[in-house]
């Protein structure tokens, strides 16, 4: 189901050179003393595609792991496609979740080459496969092709098969066993999802990374169509071996005068300083989303299995990669195996899984990119089943869908709610009451509906505390989101710009349409001038803006703002109905009633004089 939210702005004063039907809630013309109007739609930003990117390591040790992954797929496409977490025939599950709507797959390997050098194991020694997108078939298993598109995609309404979809991903991730030993992980991501030039997806500021002999990246070249706008980006890369993305390429030269002194398998350990530094996946990767929260990052690596995040935990950083040893777990130590020299001292061994070495540089990538907003988990590659695992990176998926990301702020009343309605047009069939926390909309006394499907209006949850990491309320509902991890998370561009987003504590059935009605002014943009309908704190007299400014700062006809205590918004200011006329608000009049008059609810018993401008019809 995609959300359908869409914000009705509304001004706070309407001038009298411009004619406003006034509007009451159940959205019919009514006496114009209601000043509420709608003004403007606002098309809130939904998440509803997720681009899903495997990066399966094809080297002589990989034939039991890509089993391992390619027998969970029709359980990952299935759940994805549903949205039916515990698979149990429906979507009424604390972990169930909207399901995806649009759903593209590609597969690459790790085999990106060795600067052109002879090197055993890599028969295509520059560019070896380049981080292009897999099209080649499994026909030596049944049912597969020999050649399949680029970019999978599946789109569940079309009415098309989970099962025979996710045979057909598997059918091209089985890539077996016969690529480069020299496995560079992190570049063949990279190359594979970074464009050459800025594109709508790519964050402000993008840098096109560079790769050997100064190429590009794939994403809208041989790879175009694979990464879209506003999808969620998830990256899943499987390998039981350390990255090896070389800045220099020498190192994999067997008869360097400079490295040739060390084994092969040994070179990017012994030489670490030779390889791209780790900021290059972090940056190069939150650059390719317009906010962090669109990218998720879940490698199935070679950790210890005991170090294995539970169900719906982070990973515990200081024990896999912590630059102090004394924390870090003595199998994630990269050292030599005395035992056998050529070799690491594996950071897992799993009789009849095999071994996996510590994977060190693609967890500090994880580490780095949780740290900027991402969503990352990172599981074990030597676990008997991966079924934890990709169950890990549909949370992950699950958490950044349906996130419903607002371009503005709206105003808090003086209880922490908004003047908004949530109105959910349920599917055919259902009624309010299959809606936690729903209850009809009426109008003249009856229930409304849009053809046979019932319309319902879902109860506000107000947030006890709106602190940055406050928990979310949990009673049914939704809740105006400004605080929550999982929301700055999946909705904030950046550290410096304040992020907001409507949040359910019960989320609507598969099939329903979502609308959010505000009957209120939105917060004026931060960067713009002060104007009439600016948001404000009558106690201080500030805009509530991205960078607060005084109401006085803004002025209409010559005549400086005010904070109006009413409506909590900027105005004009007035002593007569003349300073009205004189500002332009031609046909309004100076209101000088007591404020207790004016909304005795709000300001009981206060005997100051009102002294805004005011519409009188609608006073």
């Amino acid at each position: 189901m995609s959300f359908q939210i869409r914000l009705w702005a509304v001004p706070a004063l309407a001038t009298a050179v411009v004619s406003f039907g006034c509007i009451e809630r159940e959205g019919r013309p009514v006496n114009p003393c209601t000043n509420v109007t709608i003004g403007q739609a606002i098309q809130v930003t939904n998440v509803d595609k997720v681009d899903l990117l495997f990066m399966v390591d094809n080297s002589n040790s990989m034939a039991e792991e890509q089993a391992s992954l390619t027998a969970e797929f029709p359980r990952l496409i299935n759940i994805l496609a549903t949205g039916d977490f515990d698979q149990d025939g429906n979507n009424d599950g604390e972990d169930d979740f909207e399901p995806v709507v649009d759903l593209n797959v590609g597969v690459i390997n790790s085999d990106m080459g060795v600067g052109g050098f002879t090197v055993p194991t890599c028969a295509r020694a520059d560019f070896g496969d380049d981080g292009i997108l897999q099209t080649r078939g499994r026909t030596d298993i049944m049912g597969c092709m020999a050649t399949y598109p680029n970019v999978l995609n599946f789109r569940p309404a079309s009415g098309g098969d989970p099962a025979g979809f996710a045979r057909d991903v598997a059918c091209v991730a089985t890539l077996g066993t016969g690529g480069c030993g020299f496995e560079q992980q992190l570049d063949a991501i990279l190359k594979a999802v970074s464009p050459s030039a800025a594109t709508t997806w790519t964050a402000a500021g993008f840098n096109p990374p560079r790769f050997f002999r100064d190429t590009f990246g794939h994403a809208d070249g041989a790879n175009n169509g694979f990464v879209r706008d506003d999808s969620v980006l998830a990256i899943i890369p499987l390998t039981d071996e350390e990255d090896c993305s070389a800045l220099n390429p020498e190192i994999y030269n067997p008869s360097s005068a400079t490295y040739g002194g060390t084994d092969l398998n040994l070179r990017c350990f012994a030489y670490p300083e030779t390889l791209h530094p780790v900021s290059r996946y972090v940056d190069g990767l939150l650059q390719l989303r317009t906010r962090p929260g669109l990218l998720i990052y879940a490698p199935i690596v070679g950790i210890p299995v005991d170090l294995t995040p539970a169900a719906g935990a982070r990973p515990d950083w200081d024990r896999l990669v912590s630059d102090n040893f004394d924390l870090r777990d003595d199998r994630m130590e990269e050292r030599v195996d005395p035992s056998m020299p050529s070799r690491l001292v594996p950071s897992c061994n799993v009789p009849g899984r095999g071994i996996a070495f510590p994977p060190v540089r693609i967890v500090q990538v994880a580490r780095g990119l949780e740290a900027r907003g991402a969503g990352v988990t990172v599981q074990s590659i030597c676990q008997d089943s991966f079924r934890g695992a990709l169950g890990e990176v549909i949370r992950q998926i699950k958490s950044a869908l349906g996130a419903a990301c607002l371009p503005r702020r709206l105003n808090l009343e003086a209880d922490g709610s908004v003047a908004c309605d949530v109105v959910v047009v349920m599917p055919s069939g259902m009624g309010c009451g299959d809606l936690a926390g729903g209850t009809p909309k009426m109008e003249g006394g009856r229930a409304v509906f849009e053809g046979d499907r019932p319309v319902c209006v879902l109860a506000q949850q107000v947030p006890a505390n709106r602190s940055p990491g406050a928990p979310a309320p949990t009673a049914p509902g939704w809740y105006y989101d400004t605080f929550t991890d999982d929301g700055r998370m999946n909705c904030e561009t950046s550290p410096a710009n304040p992020w907001q987003r409507i949040a359910f504590s019960a989320q609507p059935p598969s099939g329903a349409e979502v609308r959010l009605e505000c009957f209120q002014s939105v917060q004026s943009g931060g960067t713009g001038p002060v104007t009439v309908g600016t948001f404000c704190d009558p106690s201080t007299g500030q805009t509530i803006t991205d960078s607060p400014m005084p109401c006085s700062s803004g002025n209409l006809g010559g005549v400086s703002l005010g904070c109006d205590p009413n409506t909590r918004a900027c105005g004009v200011p007035c002593a007569s109905t003349a300073d009205c006329r004189g500002s332009g608000l031609v046909g309004y009049v100076c209101d000088t009633r007591p404020l207790q008059s004016v909304n005795p609810d709000q300001f009981p018993g206060n005997t100051n004089p009102y002294n805004f401008c005011v519409n009188p019809t609608c006073g």
